[in-house]
């Protein structure tokens, strides 16, 4: 951890632009916009330690209570951490933002792109694995079937962004486990390689506190909760042809579903 160098970045004599005026309600996020203002202006890189509460209070002309309001804030969109005894420290994570809706099924490259950022994708590993109970009755499979196992992190202006697990059937890439896949979307392969479109997901939304896997490959600290879509995907002939495992850091992908009486 870095601590700053020169405690003079504060200005906390002369720093009217920064202070916040108490009139608006909540004042929490005011707080939180002013810091990562601060963040930002002082370009200040993971694990650069902030300001201590008494000198944001001063600096934002605010009570210790919404500091620490906005704080946790910040913590819970990733963007700081917290060393007991030590301070704030910023976060190495992504500070890019994705609103997504779930009514149209897009490949995340797709949706990385539509927000104007560069997909890419550091592959963990293309494996054969025995299914496991519930693969077998999504994916319509024998207990004694094969099926392959799809893990990898998806970056987007390479920082990552989610975390995937998509498992599907031996039988349908023909018996064959790939040493690598051209290109970043699993749509895209299974329709240029063997013809499979998929046509719509079923999925389920659940939010899940990040593995000791998720902590290393996202470069995750702390245990708040990622955003895990559970799905099985289906072809034009209603046929489940993969079933997927996919937790998005909430810091970057925001979902969002139109609903109407």
């Amino acid at each position: 951890m870095k601590d700053l160098k020169h405690m003079d970045k504060l200005k906390l004599t002369n720093n009217s632009k920064m202070r916040i005026k108490e009139k608006k309600i909540p004042l929490s996020r005011k707080a939180k916009a002013k810091i990562i203002q601060y963040i930002n202006k002082n370009k200040l890189k993971g694990d650069e330690r902030l300001p201590s509460e008494a000198e944001l209070m001063k600096m934002l002309g605010v009570s210790r209570y919404t500091v620490r309001e906005a704080l946790a804030l910040l913590e819970q969109e990733r963007w700081i951490y917290r060393v007991q005894g030590k301070g704030t420290y910023v976060s190495e994570g992504p500070n890019i933002e994705i609103q997504a809706g779930l009514e149209k099924l897009d490949s995340i490259t797709e949706i990385i792109k539509k927000f104007g950022h560069v997909p890419d994708t550091k592959w963990i590993s293309i494996k054969e694995i025995s299914p496991s109970e519930d693969m077998v009755d999504k994916l319509k499979i024998k207990k004694e079937d094969k099926v392959v196992r799809f893990e990898r992190i998806r970056m987007a202006d390479d920082k990552p962004s989610a975390y995937l697990i998509d498992t599907v059937p031996k039988k349908i890439l023909n018996n064959i486990v790939p040493k690598k896949i051209e290109g970043e979307s699993l749509f895209k392969y299974l329709k240029k390689s063997f013809g499979i479109g998929v046509e719509y997901a079923s999925a389920n939304i659940i939010p899940v506190l990040p593995s000791e896997d998720m902590k290393k490959y996202l470069k995750v600290k702390g245990d708040l909760p990622f955003l895990l879509l559970h799905q099985v995907h289906y072809d034009e002939h209603d046929k489940p042809v993969f079933y997927s495992f996919d937790y998005f850091d909430p810091q970057v992908f925001k979902f969002k579903v139109n609903r109407r009486r």
